[in-house]
């Protein structure tokens, strides 16, 4: 974990009732700046990804995403459908500062755990809830995943191209960007008012309404009066020569994002084809079709490697589409420490920003279930008789150490 006099977030109590990508990784950013972020989990099960394939290397079936996403944090087996159980998270809530949580909306309600019974265990309580469609509107209550709330944000009809079926990405828009970060930016966002006022809030994350937000440039266009552009019509995806992705003669494809015009006048007297200048913006789809097959044309002619050596330099808006794997080794990507070494289960990605006295570590691996259940309820008073008599009843686990 960062050192605890520099770490941004050192001393913020964070409880994470979360399950699978959004909260994981939302909690894990917070953990990596200096968090005690403690996992509260159902006994004997648990995240469900702590369990799901694939699996980490040289392990007894743990998951690679509960792997991924859970560094830095603290488990306690918590039964929240038993009385006590839930009489034990309230007691932790008192001396929290944030709680997170990803069930659908009324689920916190039915365990007597709602946000207002929360509020009242602790005024200052950041709660933020992670959910699929948000708290309010006719779809609370849907389940869904990733794909479903990009489809109905409008993200995946605008990842294709003309006349091709919407592409299943590799990314998971809505989950990442709509979720984890947009939790983050909030809950921040919640703690700086706090700081002001002396009172939590509550913020209502929707992963539909993340993904829509990921569309400010197309839905400006729809929601000032223009009509929808086509997928591949729209200015960034794929109706400029200037702003496109041509296949190289070994079969890769090179990135070419010369939006500016000094970029576009470089690259085209660089390819020793003035007369393309004029071109970047095409009046007609004639012209801008013309133009990319002449593109096309010329850098299918050297395969990727020489074309990035022939376009190198600072003014240059062009790069490879590098495989995962050739990212994670490109230079940039290396200097910048975006992995760190995780003892002798490979490496670890770094989800937070560079912050100046902040040193990611792959240090701190995810907890065993229930691993500090008995630790954390200690420290908000409760004695070893208290705790024994819990594990006892079923309210609580007492899970395996060390660490997984």
């Amino acid at each position: 974990m960062p050192d605890e006099s520099t770490a941004p977030l050192a001393h913020l109590r964070v409880l994470d009732l979360t399950r699978l990508l959004p909260g994981g990784y939302a909690t894990q950013m917070l953990a990596d700046l200096g968090a005690d972020v403690l996992k509260i989990e159902e006994p004997g099960v648990g995240d469900y990804a702590r369990t799901m394939a694939p699996y980490v290397k040289g392990t007894d079936g743990v998951g690679v995403e509960f792997f991924a996403l859970n560094r830095n944090k603290r488990s306690a087996a918590i039964n929240l459908k038993h009385p006590a159980g839930r009489e034990a998270l309230l007691r932790l809530v008192v001396q929290a500062d944030v709680l997170v949580e990803s069930y659908r909306p009324g689920v916190m309600d039915r365990l007597g755990l709602g946000h207002e019974a929360l509020r009242a265990a602790n005024p200052r309580l950041v709660i933020c809830a992670i959910s699929g469609y948000g708290q309010t509107g006719p779809y609370r209550l849907r389940a869904g995943h990733d794909l479903n709330y990009i489809g109905y944000a409008g993200l995946l009809a605008h990842l294709t191209t003309p006349g091709q079926p919407p592409t299943l990405p590799g990314a998971q828009f809505a989950d990442v960007a709509g979720g984890a970060l947009m939790a983050v930016a909030g809950i921040l966002a919640a703690l700086v008012g706090r700081s002001i006022s002396g009172e939590g809030r509550v913020v209502d994350v929707s992963m539909t309404d993340g993904a829509l937000a990921m569309l400010p440039i197309l839905a400006g266009q729809v929601l000032t009066g223009d009509d929808e552009p086509e997928p591949g019509a729209a200015m960034l995806d794929g109706s400029l020569p200037c702003y496109n992705v041509y296949e190289t003669a070994d079969g890769r494809f090179l990135t070419v994002g010369a939006l500016e015009p000094k970029f576009w006048q470089s690259l085209c007297e660089r390819l020793d084809r003035p007369d393309l200048i004029a071109h970047q913006v095409p009046t007609d789809a004639a012209d801008r079709q013309r133009t990319i097959d002449e593109l096309a044309a010329i850098f299918h002619t050297r395969p990727l490697r020489e074309w990035l050596e022939l376009l190198a330099g600072d003014d240059m808006c062009v790069g490879p589409v590098n495989t995962l794997r050739e990212a994670l080794d490109d230079a940039q990507i290396q200097a910048r420490g975006v992995t760190a070494a995780r003892d002798d289960q490979g490496e670890a990605l770094r989800l937070m920003p560079v912050m100046s006295g902040v040193l990611f570590s792959g240090r701190g691996r995810a907890p065993a279930l229930g691993a500090h259940t008995g630790e954390a309820l200690a420290s908000v008073g409760f004695m070893p008789e208290e705790i024994a008599a819990l594990a006892e009843s079923g309210a609580i686990a007492l899970g395996p150490i060390p660490d997984l």
